[in-house]
């Protein structure tokens, strides 16, 4: 009967590790039914968090003690409750199709589990990075090492002053997600390094949306697709057209099912510039500007920030960011600033004894995302720079006012330049050879 029971599998299931274990429902439930980058994240928390420290049980073995302590572990270690609210459910998860639908084990030992108290202290202090602002300043600076023409510019404008996600920066189609007419900008997709391509996924949490944009970035896209168009009329044959295939991943060469894209994030000769590239943006940023804390989710932060403080709706922000619900909007970006502070002081300065207050009081949501940023000038009073040739370069092609080429070492990637720049007296045909 035993072996009847268990006809079809490999193993004993009342001896199986709970490491070989993981490895079956990845297999048999998660790649089956969960989305591939889902699939990648349960993976990595898996073999950075639970392999090592429950894989050497026998998966009966496991016990709420057991599991009980290894949350705890994490709590002492420093680890955010997010981060321990995401193990518990991957545990929940795994162990419930253990129990219920595999039939491995009679009971699901994470029930009784808890997380423990908000007011608990944990033996290390926390790993939760605390996102810092932006200041006007450290714009200002920002955006002067990477001005218009370089690959990071434009994602950088889409973090700070549209709020977009890493990925959802990387994943604009010009012809389908911008509408130059309306001033708006669809959030459709995100992309994901996905078994080593560039893969187009649904946004995080579902968060499809439209965002209307400010009349600086309207600007400024409109400049950067016109020279997108002429880019491609100077290249002609030697320029490089992008595809989606059926597995919506993104190619360069046309194959049957597939269809052609224009990404907003290409150089010059059309290849696609990848999110990778904000990892050297960042390295710029920390060590060479000395803004230490930086990183590219602090621009959506900032972007929040700026909206609340200025008085958003607090519903906007939330649509404009995609968040899946208020909760995260006012746990992560109400933090206070100096002027927010400022702004509280005021109000309890115009409340008299008696508790009348004045109605100039009442500020909060009275403008629009788009209105408070088309207050937001773009240059904040940047200084010129004497020009340089990398891909924010002044020296344009004669007449066409396409820009050069971008030589290898400016970014740590070739562009075709083969470590030269032909002049401008260079004739066209030899020009196109070298951008190959």
């Amino acid at each position: 009967m035993a072996e009847y029971n268990n006809s079809g599998l490999s193993f004993v299931p009342s001896e199986i590790s709970f490491s070989d274990y993981l490895d079956y429902w990845l297999k048999e439930y998660c790649q089956i039914n969960l989305k591939e980058g889902t699939c990648e994240g349960y993976e990595k928390k898996i073999n950075n968090h639970i392999r090592p420290a429950l894989g050497k049980y026998r998966l009966k073995t496991l016990t709420p003690a057991i599991l009980q302590q290894f949350i705890n572990e994490k709590f002492n270690q420093g680890y955010s409750r997010n981060t321990l609210i995401d193990l518990k459910s991957l545990l929940s998860g795994s162990l419930s199709y253990a129990t219920d639908t595999a039939k491995f084990i009679k009971t699901n030992p994470i029930h009784g589990v808890k997380i423990p108290s908000p007011r608990a202290k944990a033996q290390t202090p926390t790993r939760k990075k605390v996102r810092e602002i932006v200041t006007p300043d450290q714009w200002r600076t920002i955006i002067q090492r990477f001005p218009y023409g370089h690959s990071c510019y434009i994602p950088l404008l889409l973090a700070y002053r549209c709020g977009l996600r890493l990925g959802e920066a990387f994943a604009i189609d010009i012809k389908r997600d911008i509408d130059l007419e309306k001033g708006t900008l669809a959030v459709n997709q995100q992309v994901q390094w996905l078994n080593g391509h560039w893969t187009f996924t649904e946004p995080k949490y579902d968060s499809f949306r439209v965002i209307k944009l400010d009349r600086h970035m309207l600007a400024e896209l409109i400049k950067v697709i016109d020279r997108q168009e002429r880019a491609e009329v100077f290249y002609a044959e030697y320029y490089t057209h992008l595809y989606e295939n059926s597995q919506r991943q993104i190619v360069t060469e046309q194959e049957e099912g597939c269809r052609e894209i224009h990404m907003l994030s290409v150089r010059e000769n059309g290849t696609y510039v990848q999110p990778r590239v904000m990892a050297h943006c960042g390295r710029v940023i920390h060590y060479e500007l000395g803004f230490k804390n930086y990183d590219y989710h602090s621009l959506r932060h900032t972007h929040a920030t700026m909206l609340i403080e200025r008085g958003a709706y607090l519903k906007d922000v939330q649509d404009r960011l995609g968040h899946k619900d208020m909760r995260v909007t006012l746990e992560i970006y109400t933090h206070l600033t100096e002027k927010m502070q400022n702004q509280s002081i005021d109000i309890l300065n115009d409340i008299s004894l008696n508790g009348i207050c004045t109605p100039s009081l009442m500020q909060t949501g009275t403008q629009t995302p788009e209105s408070i940023m088309n207050s937001i000038e773009l240059y904040p009073e940047i200084n010129p720079q004497k020009p340089s040739i990398h891909a924010g370069s002044e020296a344009l092609v004669p007449e066409l006012r396409v820009q050069i080429c971008t030589p290898p070492e400016n970014l740590g990637y070739k562009m075709g330049t083969k470590g030269s720049i032909l002049s401008f007296e260079s004739d066209f045909e030899s020009k196109k050879r070298a951008a190959r």
